[in-house]
């Protein structure tokens, strides 16, 4: 990496973003101290929360299936001119813009969303045109699909992503687990997959959020291949010790192949996502361009199943807590009862299946 980057105003010293809600935090830790109360230590050394319930007032009046489309902020900018380009190098240049520059609006809301009720979905449109279309396909553990289709068709963004996260001492440890597939109408397929996510500060201290790990592209088509890694470290002036730059920059490249391999790079990549990216040092996005972000908004007439319907929602975002708390648990104690019918099905057709093949 050969220089520093001019970040955002929210970017921490060391790298992520500083969430400076301190209501929201303060709520937060006090329903974290009453989960160590009341399930012990081992919650902070592993374990899972996905299976926690929350209370109301540390959660924001969304569903996962609406928090999962912040990051794709960007896509009227990014998919549709690489929908429009006929370079395979450059439309991968701005398949990876796209993924990196929306991480930011991922980190904006300290609260957690709902979790989606098996088969609940969300219908969305931005002002361009694109239709958005999500789904709750399991509950546990939770697995959310999408699909997002570009004005005149130009682009397909789908995929599935399972939500995993789970406290490691001070801090919670995330990620959506899946593909993501760009599918572009000459039959170009981009591929690839998200870094892990960590909430720093869950208990005490500074509350950061960050994007670790490593995230890949494919394209088989074209033979080409995206990687970069976040939180690099890079050799000293005098290449014995090693500098730590902030969390948030990333260094990598695209190559032809379907691995990294230096002698076959193309183009080099780095940044950070609380700042640019560049390729080869041409800039493809920076926070300073002040680029719209595009909000997914609800279309007039969604299905039945569509989240604006729950009671839960409807009444937190009437600041109605009491209404919206026992409304969460009904809806809770639903799920039980269904997955409880769904798994005496499904032994009693393994019993039959069984059966009949002994006759």
């Amino acid at each position: 990496m050969s220089r520093e980057f001019n970040r955002m105003p929210q970017a921490f010293p060391s790298g992520g973003w500083l969430v400076d809600d301190q209501q929201a935090i303060k709520d937060q830790r006090a329903v974290v101290w009453d989960l160590v109360k009341q399930l012990g230590q081992s919650i902070t050394n592993g374990g899972t929360i996905t299976k926690i319930s929350i209370p109301v007032k540390v959660a924001e009046p969304r569903s996962y299936l609406e928090r999962i489309t912040d990051g794709w902020c960007y896509a009227p900018h990014f998919l549709t001119k690489a929908a429009n380009c006929d370079d395979a190098l450059e439309r991968m240049k701005l398949v990876i813009t796209f993924a990196i520059a929306g991480l930011h609006n991922t980190a904006t809301i300290p609260k957690k969303p709902f979790n989606p009720i098996l088969g609940e979905t969300w219908e969305a449109e931005m002002s361009d045109g694109t239709k958005l279309y999500l789904e709750q396909a399991s509950h546990h553990p939770p697995v959310s699909n999408w699909s997002m289709v570009g004005p005149d068709d130009a682009y397909h963004f789908y995929g599935s992503g399972e939500w995993s996260a789970s406290f490691r001492g001070n801090s919670v440890k995330g990620q959506q687990l899946g593909d993501h597939f760009v599918e572009f109408n000459d039959g170009t397929i981009i591929s690839y997959t998200l870094g892990e996510v960590w909430a720093r500060g869950i208990m005490y201290g500074d509350r950061v959020c960050e994007y670790l790990g490593t995230m890949e592209f494919k394209d088989e088509k074209n033979n080409l291949f995206g990687s970069f890694k976040f939180s690099p470290e890079v050799s000293s002036w005098f290449g014995w010790s090693k500098k730590k730059l902030p969390s948030d920059y990333f260094v990598g490249g695209i190559y032809e192949g379907q691995a990294v391999d230096e002698s076959k790079k193309l183009c080099a990549l780095e940044g950070s996502w609380l700042a640019c990216v560049e390729f080869d040092g041409i800039e493809y996005w920076n926070f300073e361009q002040e680029l719209e972000k595009y909000e997914a908004k609800k279309v007039a007439e969604p299905l039945p199943s569509d989240c604006r319907y729950r009671e839960d929602i409807i009444y937190l975002n009437a600041e109605d807590m009491e209404s919206a708390e026992e409304w969460k648990k009904t809806l809770e104690e639903k799920q039980r009862r269904d997955a409880k019918l769904r798994a005496a099905y499904e032994k009693a057709r393994k019993k039959a299946e069984k059966k009949a093949a002994k006759e």
